[in-house]
């Protein structure tokens, strides 16, 4: 926002050059709530598909640990990581590796659903307003600071109840597993935990769906417009006035152009002897009527009659009918059915005028 520039002004939704402008300086519609649901909904998928298989052959590599400290201590010393050591290691990371690149991909999607992939060099250079007592004051204790404190706060409230709640059903099981085997008791557990996994995946969703949904809203409430930034944004856009008027010009001598190089191969000419002068070309193997392919008034018509005489293209004089062709059709248009009794007089004129200077009459 410009210096004196008053907030209320900006009651303009914001273009999609703002918009685009905006997001080349890093600053986009980004839900980091939504990303984080995405991350547990991940770790739930992998845990739901290959959790058990994962935990048990990490389990199987790490008990090497805990039955063999003493070997495996000589193996460090004696071996480094290239020997046993290391096939242990590797064991234990390719195990847990699913767990870890599913809940990253999930977020990867998420970040492509949101299209919050950016690289915004603007973002890494130093700012003296990001240690500004006065601006984090702002952003503290805004509008925007202030959503996010009361969305921390419920998300504590909703997420304790939640666990509440949870281990209220949960609790007679886990007191009944106290008298069962290890392993009923770590089924158990994990089947618990899973369960509760998706239920936080509900209510992070949930809240990120919220989150997403504002954040929006913000974005576009922090690039509204000022009638004075539409205005500027439709200068650039257009141009200046007087460049445009230029364009204008310009379009039109390069069509004027074009239009003068068809007078030679015209049939006729009609004329206002002053002032109008209109070009035909009739196709007489189509049957269509004549085509107007030149027109123009003064300075335009003059040279119009000026290139007609060089080429040997009659020119007839009538200046009702001039003036109507030159009001009616336009470059490239058949003439209108109430002017082909004129036309035809004119067409005739041409004809004649052909066939005397050939010598025929």
């Amino acid at each position: 926002m410009s210096d004196g520039e008053d907030p209320s002004d900006k009651s303009f939704d914001a273009s999609p050059q703002k918009l685009l402008e905006a997001r080349k300086k890093g600053d986009i519609a980004k839900s980091n709530d939504l990303l984080t649901a995405s991350a547990y909904f991940g770790l739930f998928i992998a845990f739901s598909t290959v959790g058990s298989s994962a935990l048990r052959e990490a389990g199987s590599a790490l008990m090497i640990f805990i039955d063999q400290p003493d070997s495996l201590a000589n193996m460090f010393i004696s071996d480094g990581t290239n020997g046993s050591v290391n096939k242990i290691l590797r064991a234990i990371a390719w195990a847990l590796v699913p767990l870890f690149l599913l809940p990253a991909i999930a977020v990867i999607l998420a970040m492509f659903a949101q299209n919050a992939w950016v690289f915004a060099p603007n973002k890494l250079q130093p700012k003296l307003n990001r240690i500004s007592v006065l601006s984090n004051a702002k952003n503290k204790f805004g509008r925007d600071g202030l959503f996010e404190f009361f969305k921390s706060f419920i998300k504590l409230i909703i997420f304790s109840i939640c666990l509440a709640l949870f281990i209220q059903v949960w609790l007679s099981e886990m007191v009944a597993s106290l008298q069962t085997t290890p392993q009923a008791s770590i089924m158990l557990l994990a089947n618990i935990c899973i369960t509760f996994l998706g239920v936080v995946v509900l209510v992070s969703g949930a809240i990120g769906g919220v989150d997403a949904l504002w954040q929006h809203a913000s974005h576009m409430r922090k690039n509204k417009m000022s009638r004075k930034e539409m205005t500027d944004e439709a200068k650039n856009n257009e141009g200046d006035p007087h460049m445009k008027q230029e364009r204008r010009q310009r379009a039109l001598l390069a069509s004027q152009s074009q239009m003068m190089k068809d007078v030679p191969a015209a049939d006729v000419i009609i004329v206002n002897p002053t002032h109008y002068a209109v070009a035909l070309k009739w196709d007489r193997q189509s049957g269509a009527a004549p085509t107007c392919v030149a027109k123009g008034v003064d300075e335009i018509a003059a040279t119009i009659r000026r290139l007609a005489a060089e080429a040997g293209v009659p020119i007839h004089s009538d200046p009702p009918t001039a003036r109507a062709l030159h009001a009616a059709i336009e470059i490239g248009e058949q003439i209108r059915h109430e002017d082909y009794a004129a036309v035809a007089v004119a067409i005739r004129f041409a004809e004649d005028m052909r066939r005397r200077a050939k010598g025929t009459i």
